[in-house]
C-alpha cells in the first residue's frame, strides 16, 4: 500500500486538518499504531469528521501523532495543518493553559517507511 504521511507532536484538544486532492481513506494514529501500519501489522486508528472536503481530527489525548492517507494506486496529494484547540475545548479543559506553545512545530521523520510515497504538505 502507499500512502502519504505526516508526523505532529500534539496535546489533547488541538485539531490535524487534512485536505486530499481527491477522496482516499484517512487514519490517524499515534507513533506506536503507525510503525505497526508501515510493518503491514494490525493497528488500530481514529478517523475524522469530514466537512466541504477537509477532514478535522480532534485529538483525544497528548502523544506523537500520524496523518495517513492511503494513496492505493491513485495520484494523490494532500494538504495538512494542526490547529489550536477550539474554544469550547479550552473552557472543559481542566488543566493549565499551555501558553507559548507552538502548534504549528514539527518533528521531522527519521525514515520514510519502504511503502511510503512522501510527505502531506504542511500549510500554514
Amino acid at each position: 500500500m502507499k500512502f502519504l504521511f505526516r508526523k505532529y507532536p500534539a496535546k489533547r484538544g488541538e485539531i490535524i486538518e487534512l485536505g486530499p486532492s481527491s477522496p482516499a481513506p484517512v487514519k490517524f494514529m499515534t507513533a506506536a499504531e503507525f510503525k505497526k501500519y508501515t510493518g503491514s501489522r494490525t493497528h488500530t486508528y481514529f478517523k475524522g469528521q469530514e466537512e466541504d472536503g477537509v477532514i478535522r481530527f480532534t485529538l483525544p489525548f497528548d502523544s506523537i501523532w500520524h496523518a495517513v492517507v492511503e494513496k492505493g494506486n491513485d495520484a494523490i496529494t494532500a494538504t495538512s495543518k494542526l490547529c489550536p484547540p477550539s474554544p469550547q475545548e479550552n473552557l472543559l479543559d481542566a488543566g493549565p493553559a499551555q501558553l507559548g506553545d507552538d502548534p504549528e512545530s514539527e518533528i521531522e521523520s527519521l525514515s520514510m517507511g519502504s511503502r511510503s510515497e512522501g510527505w502531506i504538505r504542511s500549510i500554514r
